[in-house]
């Protein structure tokens, strides 16, 4: 089984959201880029073997809205939250994150494949 990498399609998927600037895999340089989505990977395993093979894989994906207005980061979260479930994602955990001048929420996704 070749290693998966879903984030092109989660990319796609998170693209339709209104009012975003970007969606890419790097970090925002600067806040012209905001409000952005960065989707990172966080885990791919595998998560069943059959027959010597890799059968089922587990993938993790960071999904993390930037933005300098926190009432934008949670619109902004509560529709990628959606997005991502209707991918078949199982949202693990989710946290803002205070920085200076620019906030994030990070929220981390599970799927097995």
């Amino acid at each position: 089984m070749a290693l998966h990498d879903d984030k092109p399609r989660i990319v796609t998927a998170l693209s339709v959201i209104p009012g975003l600037a970007c969606v890419r895999f790097a970090w925002p340089e600067d806040k012209t880029d905001m409000p952005c989505i960065v989707v990172g990977e966080a885990s791919n395993m595998p998560a069943d073997h059959r027959d010597n093979r890799e059968r089922i894989t587990e993938l993790e994906y960071y999904v993390r809205v930037f933005s300098a207005k926190a009432a934008e980061i949670s619109c902004i979260a509560s529709e990628a939250d959606d997005i991502m479930l209707s991918l078949g994602y199982s949202r693990r955990r989710s946290q803002d994150v205070d920085g200076v001048g620019i906030r994030q929420k990070m929220m981390l996704y599970r799927i097995y494949l």
